[in-house]
């Protein structure tokens, strides 16, 4: 049985990618809200519209992918 390597390199792979996909997705999450807040309540507070909201989310995604192949390639 091999024993876990607990190396720090190791862990703060894809750190950076996985911090950017989480600030992204954040930013995707309020937008939402604040568009659901102007439907529902008829305010006018300014927001992302469609194609900016499907590139921030695309963002997110790619990022999310690059931080798991970091980790992968980390682990080996």
């Amino acid at each position: 049985m091999v024993a876990p390597q607990d190396n720090k390199t190791n862990s703060e792979k894809g750190r950076g990618a996985l911090m950017a996909c989480l600030g992204s997705f954040a930013i995707y999450f309020i937008n939402v809200l604040v568009g659901k807040a102007n439907i529902s309540y008829g305010l006018n507070l300014p927001h992302l519209g469609n194609v900016p909201e499907f590139l921030l989310l695309s963002l997110a995604s790619i990022l999310l992918i690059a931080a798991a192949l970091k980790d992968e390639a980390a682990e080996k």
